[in-house]
């Protein structure tokens, strides 16, 4: 592909995170164009199209996957259909950005990996942190051998509140494959080189405890442990009053590296009433700098097919702690990983 030319890029799923990647593609993101949308919704595809001046909008991914041009796509539809879409974008050839969890099954995440494997397209999944310029440095000081050995992780998520979700509308270990998915993909990273070798989950309805007994889960704490001996604890929550919570830490034989603020700036407001710092909200406002890096790390994948990013095998790491953990709360006891 000339290197002047725009990657064709294509987005399925017209949701809310795949409205934002859209925008990203169609408005901030130099050397690529997004050239069409698919979703099966009614005037899902076209409505967004219109609102970023696409041209093509579909209803059927087969269509999408059959645009003039088409090199790559991002998939962003719900996760229960990530696996399905992804292997057919492989087998359409298509190079592939898959938001997380790229699959809920270590059987799935296998055939994803195997069909773009096949395919010999890239795979790139959807863990922004990474490209968080605070936790980008963390992991830069820790290669550099700044904290010495890790001995604690930390990676929390803590969504804003208030929580207005229907719990009955959310699918059943959500808490695990889709929020803390992240915080397993973050401590894999951080600890690099480190293999984890058991997990133990506590998770309960604390927010809205009236929907328990549907098995309805809003908060938990995860640990794991590592075969260099390291410890990481992971917890989420998702009512947090004050905003958008997202940090990390990794304590070590020679120092401390710490990731992430609630605060917006550092600006703090002196007044009557004391002092008190804006907090971030949205987590495409927190990491809208993040989304958009991972794209555009995506775009030069595209065109050279050597991913930078988080692998299909980085998805399947992560979505193995989140089965343990699954299997822990079930069971109520620590879960080996083999």
């Amino acid at each position: 592909m000339p290197k002047n030319k725009p990657v064709s890029v294509g987005l399925i799923g017209a949701g809310r995170i795949g409205s934002f990647h859209g925008e990203t593609v169609a408005c901030r993101l130099v050397g690529a164009d997004l050239v069409g949308i698919a979703d099966p919704a009614p005037d899902a595809a076209s409505n967004l199209a219109e609102k970023l001046g696409v041209e093509s909008a579909y209803t059927d991914t087969a269509d999408l996957l059959s645009h003039p041009g088409l090199e790559a796509v991002i998939i962003a539809t719900p996760a229960r259909f990530h696996t399905n879409v992804l292997v057919q974008a492989a087998e359409a050839g298509k190079a592939i950005f898959c938001e997380k969890p790229m699959a809920l099954t270590l059987e799935d995440a296998d055939r994803a990996i195997a069909a773009a494997g096949s395919a010999g397209v890239p795979l790139q999944v959807g863990f922004n942190r990474r490209w968080d310029q605070a936790f980008a440095e963390g992991r830069a000081a820790i290669d550099a051998g700044k904290v010495g050995t890790p001995q604690l992780l930390r990676s929390l998520t803590r969504d804003p509140g208030p929580f207005g979700a229907d719990p009955a509308r959310i699918p059943l270990w959500t808490i695990f494959y889709e929020t803390l998915i992240h915080d397993f993909d973050t401590l894999l990273w951080l600890n690099p080189g480190a293999q984890p070798v058991e997990v133990s989950a506590v998770a309960d309805a604390l927010v809205r405890p009236d929907f328990r007994e549907n098995g309805f889960l809003d908060t938990a704490v995860v640990t794991v442990r590592f075969d260099n001996g390291s410890v990481a604890v992971a917890e989420a929550n998702f009512s947090a009053l004050y905003g958008y919570d997202i940090r990390g830490e990794v304590f070590g034989s020679g120092g401390m590296v710490t990731m992430g603020d609630v605060r917006r700036s550092s600006m703090t407001l002196f007044d009557k009433n004391g002092l008190s710092n804006d907090t971030w909200r949205r987590d495409t406002d927190h990491f809208v700098q993040g989304y958009t890096a991972q794209l555009a790390s995506f775009v030069r994948a595209s065109r050279t097919c050597k991913v930078e990013g988080p692998t299909g095998e980085d998805a399947r790491n992560a979505l193995k702690i989140a089965l343990a953990c699954i299997e822990s709360v079930s069971k109520k006891q620590a879960i080996p990983l083999r």
